[in-house]
């Protein structure tokens, strides 16, 4: 409230009921105010940070039955399968899925850096046992397919998969 608003007030012992709502409306207007004259006065802040992609965690994946498969289509955006690390067990399926990028430009003396990293992690517990030796996983369009041959066999193994 200015100073010509508060001598109207003292002056008078009432208000209108539109003035209340408005006092608080200029109130808030001066503070923006200042706080933009003090954005000048501030000395310049350098802030480095490292940008993150996350994966939102709705991309979990499904996983189906056949009655000789098992099949897993798991959403992994922008990974390529030399940056997939992909794990099965008789009884679950492990996938890690990392990138890292640094890029740097130079334009007239001043040097750019980004640098992007990036990683996901799930496993799933499988609902039949398979046969890890008979896995195989593709790659495509961001999703990869895991088909997994059912086992009769209870013997728990663990094999890498190279993706196609």
């Amino acid at each position: 409230m200015s100073e010509k608003d508060n001598e109207k007030n003292k002056k008078r012992k009432w208000r209108f009921f539109w003035e209340e709502p408005m006092d608080e409306l200029n109130k808030m207007k001066e503070e923006i105010e200042e706080s933009f004259k003090n954005i000048w006065e501030q000395p310049f802040r350098f802030e480095f940070t490292f940008p993150r992609l996350k994966v939102p965690r709705f991309m979990t994946g499904m996983i189906r039955e056949d009655e000789n498969k098992i099949i897993a289509r798991i959403p992994l955006p922008g990974f390529k399968k030399e940056e997939i690390d992909l794990r099965v067990t008789e009884n679950s399926i492990s996938i890690l899925a990392e990138k890292k990028s640094k890029k740097e430009a130079k334009k007239e003396g001043e040097l750019f850096i980004s640098a992007e990293e990036s990683s996901v992690r799930r496993s799933y517990k499988l609902p039949e046992p398979i046969i890890p030796e008979k896995t195989k996983a593709k790659l495509e369009d961001g999703v990869l397919t895991v088909i997994m041959e059912k086992a009769s066999k209870k013997e728990e193994k663990e094999k890498k998969i190279e993706i196609e």
